[in-house]
Parts: C-alpha cells; structure tokens; sequence
C-alpha cells in the first residue's frame, strides 16, 4: 500500500486532450502482463453536445444469452479535475448479458467541463464490468478495463467479451447493491489509464509500480465496499493551495461529495432492509448456473485459485479441469474408465464425490463459451 496522503502526480493539465484517429491506446493487462489495450470507435459512446456520455460492458457474453447475467446499470456522477461535482445520472436502466448500453451524464448549467473523475455505484441486480468508456462534449474519449478490479482485489470474473481493435478479453469486475458480491462501486480518473504515447514499464519491478499506484493511491481506481450502499463521493487529486493542477509537483489528495440518491431516512430503511433480506436469501442464481469453456485465457485452476473470483462454476473442455466456485476447488473431469469418482461429470453436468452427486438440484443455466458456439 502507499503511503497517504501524498504521491507523485504525473502532469495532467497539459495531457487532457487526446486524439490518436480511431485507435485509442488504454492501460491495461494482455496476457496477465500490464501492457497497452487498443480500444476502437465502436468500443466508445457517441458525442454530446449538452453532456458526457459512458458506456457499460458487462460480461458473461453467451450465444443464447443468460437470463440471470445482465443487470441494473449502475448511477453514475461526474466530477471535473478539481474534483467539483458535474452531474448523475441515477437509475438508468438495464443492460443484456455480453451487451453494452450508453448512459449520457447531463452536465450542471450545460457545461462543457472535462468529467475527469467518474463514480459508478451499483444498483440491486448486480453486473460483472468488463470495460468502459466515456466521451466528454469536446469529444475527448477515454476507457479503462475491468482487468484493474481483479489486479486490485475486487470480485472478478472471465468476461468472454471481445475489446474488437485489440481482440482482447478482458475480466469484469463485479458490484452490486444487495451484497451479493462485496464492491458496491467504484471511482475512475480516466487520463490516468490512457496511454498518452509514453512507454510502458519494461522492468517487472516497474510494472509492479505502476500498478501499485493505480491500484492503492485513491484517486486513479478505487472500489467501494458493503456496507457503504451508495458510494457518493470520490477521492481526488488537490493540489498545494496556491498551486495550479498543471503544477507538477507534490500533490495531496481531498473528497468530494455528490449528492445522495435517496433522502437520509429511505437510505437507513433500504439498509435495513436489504440486511433482513440476508439474512434469509435462498442460493443466487449465479450458484445455479455452469460456464463451458476450451479457451487457454480460461483457466479454470487460476479462477480457482484466486481469492477474489466470483461467479458460476468453471468447466474447461480442453484442460479436462472443473472449477467449483462455492468452495474454489478444483477436480478433474471423469473419463468413464480410471476417473469414475471424485471427478466432474460432463454427461451429466454434476460433481461426484464418493460415488454420490455433489448437487441437490442441477444447475439452471449452462453457458456454453466453446470456440464452436
């Protein structure tokens, strides 16, 4: 972790704009390394005059879609780079498992300000993030990955959703209102995860850097956690009084609130209530589905061996390896002749452990991710 409240800050005042044709280069990971991630015009929103506009992708793409997957879009507020609020949006709708939906952010008296810091707080259906974008007024556009959930400890899960100008796929980042899963939210500044035509780090121990202060300084990405509800404010870049942002030295970092969603007493009755709701809830439909895959990107040892993955159980075809995701053990698939027990039966989709399945029930949605479908 970093040590707060100061770190060095790159020089973002003379950085903001960037235009690259219609390639947009983002920081991110390919094949587990931090590497740059090439985003396309149809991976980013539309510009608008009168305000910003974010687009969400979420994960878990399948070729008949799954009915459990998708889920509420979450608010979103917009602060400038002095950490001044811009505008929400709250309540926006839903989106479609492996689809993406636009959400536009009017600004405050119409204007034209850089939304430099972006606040995604989750509703009650939770969503898997596999990336977003925005496109400010002036048509600047900047993404960032759901790769940076998992590297920073977030929920995480294979998004199986394909960023088109680099033919990557990325991991979601999981967050719900209703403590399903434990990020309710997250804050972005996104000129910090757009690579302005500097190198990227070719140590490790560089890499690691990089990554560290993305990760663990606050203002770059910062996830919000249960029992915080409603995330309503964000942690910025504040320079030195008497100090401008294009400053190039020491800054310190300050909060800023936007406004809540909900009046203060329907806050305290929502968690109320959402905590009698836990303690009563019968298994997520997430525990009731299987995902299929065969990709070498899908590991289902590695989703197993991670403390922060979450999602359905793990099948991969090709590796002969199951991942049961309520315990993140790992068996292999039974062959019918030396493997008979303690294995995964794909027949009939089922676990056996001492010769008696392992489910009550079968599983409700099967998720076919194999290269034929």
């Amino acid at each position: 972790m970093l040590a707060a409240p100061r770190a060095q800050q790159p020089d973002f005042g003379f950085r903001l704009r960037f235009h690259n044709g219609s390639i947009l280069n983002v920081v991110g990971f390919v094949s587990g390394v931090l590497g740059i991630v090439q985003f396309g015009k149809d991976n980013l929103p539309q510009e608008k005059s009168a305000g910003s506009t974010v687009r969400i992708t979420v994960g878990l793409d399948t070729k008949n879609g799954l009915s459990d997957a998708g889920g509420d879009l979450p608010d979103v507020r917009l602060f400038n780079e002095a950490g001044e609020f811009l505008g929400i949006k709250t309540n926006p709708g839903k989106v479609n498992s492996g689809e993406s939906a636009d959400i536009t952010i009017d600004h405050n008296r119409d204007s034209g300000q850089q939304a430099t810091y972006a606040l995604f707080s989750a509703n009650k259906d939770a969503i898997c993030i596999a990336y977003t974008s925005i496109t400010w007024p002036s048509g600047d556009q900047y993404a960032w990955v759901g790769d940076w959930g998992r590297q920073c400890g977030g929920s995480w899960y294979y998004s199986n959703v394909y960023i088109s100008a680099s033919g990557v796929t990325p991991d979601c980042l999981w967050i719900d209102g209703n403590h399903d899963a434990p990020q309710t939210g997250f804050q972005v500044h996104w000129p910090e995860f757009v690579n302005m035509g500097d190198s990227v780090p070719q140590s490790e121990a560089d890499k690691e850097a990089q990554a560290n202060v993305l990760c663990n300084a606050g203002p770059p990405f910062k996830m919000y956690n249960y029992p915080d509800q409603d995330p309503s404010s964000i942690t910025y870049w504040a320079p030195h009084k008497h100090r401008s942002l294009r400053d190039n030295r020491l800054l310190t970092t300050g909060t800023s609130h936007g406004p809540s969603k909900s009046p203060l007493s329907a806050r305290f009755r929502s968690l109320q209530h959402s905590s009698e709701t836990n303690q009563t809830t019968t298994q997520p439909p997430i525990r009731k589905s299987l995902v299929i895959g065969d990709s070498d990107r899908h590991s289902a040892e590695e989703l197993c061996g991670s403390a922060t993955s979450f999602g359905p159980d793990f099948l991969n075809v090709q590796t002969g390896i199951f991942c049961r995701m309520s315990d993140k053990t790992t068996w292999p698939v039974c062959d019918g002749i030396q493997a008979i027990d303690n294995c995964f039966n794909k027949d009939l989709s089922q676990l056996i452990i001492n010769r008696v399945a392992a489910r009550e029930e079968p599983y409700r949605h099967i998720i076919d991710w194999t290269s034929g479908n």
